[in-house]
Formats: structure tokens, sequence, C-alpha cells
């Protein structure tokens, strides 16, 4: 019965992501940047990023999705949230897991850097 719900909740709450396999799942996208703005200082009342971040503690952007809906995936596989760019929507890849023992985990994810042109 839990199983159900847990699934039934995150299809209908959760951010839709396509599996490097071409599965499609559903989970909770995180990443630390969406609406920062980086810089340095502060104006008109707003504090950017840049003045109040610790480097060290910089969060790498998540997928937290059911154990079960990401079987089979592994680090360096690619992961593309579907959300629009402006909401750090695109192609990720997965850099390691973080299961919480009680069936969900994160999936730890960096930015594909990948040049795809031909530099010659």
């Amino acid at each position: 019965m839990a199983d159900r719900m847990d699934a039934l909740l995150v299809s209908r709450l959760g951010d839709s992501a396509l599996l490097a396999d071409g599965r499609p799942v559903f989970g909770a996208f995180a990443s630390p940047f969406v609406g920062a703005d980086i810089g340095g200082g502060s104006r008109g009342g707003t504090v950017k990023l840049g003045s109040v971040i610790n480097a060290d503690a910089v969060l790498e952007p998540t997928f937290t999705a059911r154990v079960v809906d990401v079987i089979g995936v592994k680090k360096d596989d690619f992961l593309t949230i579907d959300l629009p760019a402006e909401l750090g929507g695109g192609l990720y890849k997965v850099v390691r897991f973080r299961p919480d023992g009680a069936g969900m985990v994160d999936v730890v994810l960096s930015v594909n850097n990948e040049r795809t042109d031909d530099i010659t």
C-alpha cells in the first residue's frame, strides 16, 4: 500500500525526467543555482549569491526518486530533466547516489560539459 501511495505522489507532484535508456521517471529536482543571482555585493535590498555563499558548502544538483524507478542507472549515465532551462532543465550526468534507506535516493548530478562540435 505504501509503495502505491509513494508512486502516486511522486508521479503527481514530481518533476519529469528521461533516463538514458529512454524510460521516463518522476522525482524532485533541486539545483542550488536556480533563482540565484550570482555575483558580489547587494543592490536594492537583493543579496547576491556570491556575497553569502560558502564555496565549500555548495550543493550539487540532485534528482530525488524512488529507488525502484532508477534501477539500472549508473554513474556517468545521462539524465534529462524535463523543465524549462531557467528552472534548471536540461541534460545532466550522474555523479553518484545517496540512498536514504527508506526507498528514496538522491541521484547527484553534474552539468553536462561535453563538447559536441568538432575541434579542429
